[in-house]
């Protein structure tokens, strides 16, 4: 709604006007996006029982709901061609109505296991990886025993030092 003029708008349409002109469509004094506010409760709801043709009528649907539930018929409506269905031929996936005819599950079968190989790839190659920074540690880690080892033999008071360790090993 213009604040000035409290002339009110759809949001669609007096958007595609200022992309125009920065007026009010009615009476022509200046108006912009930033000084629309909402309109008055009173209106919405009169507007909400207001009956409409669903939007999908140019596909066969021939309901006509209140603008509040348009939306929810939408969504449900059998006539909608985006609404999610499932192909039934084989593959299960879950696509638009409208995008079905077009739907070949072989192609799109062979797209999933493309993709699962190619993550089985990375897997792979993200163990090989691990395994050689595993590999690494345990170097390190005998390498720690035996530094260690030498200690231990030099100074006698380190001697529980290695069981510890051990024992640390064992619970982790």
């Amino acid at each position: 709604q213009a604040p000035h003029c409290e002339h009110a708008f759809c949001n669609a349409c007096i958007t595609q006007w200022f992309s125009q002109q920065q007026t009010c469509p009615v009476d022509r004094s200046v108006v912009t996006v930033a000084h629309l506010r909402p309109v008055p409760r009173i209106m919405r709801n009169m507007l909400s029982k207001l009956q409409i043709t669903c939007d999908n009528a140019v596909f066969g649907c021939t309901a006509v709901v209140r603008l509040d539930n348009l939306m929810a018929h939408l969504n449900d409506c059998e006539h909608n061609p985006k609404r999610p269905v499932t192909c039934e031929q084989g593959c299960g996936l879950e696509m638009p109505k409208d995008e079905l005819p077009n739907h070949n599950c072989i192609k799109h079968l062979r797209s999933v296991v493309q993709q699962q190989q190619l993550r089985i790839a990375d897997l792979e190659k993200t163990s090989a990886e691990h395994k050689h920074q595993l590999a690494e540690q345990k170097r390190d880690i005998q390498l720690l025993k035996a530094y260690m080892r030498a200690i231990r033999s030099v100074n006698p008071n380190l001697q529980n030092l290695e069981e510890t360790i051990e024992y640390n090993e064992i619970l982790e």
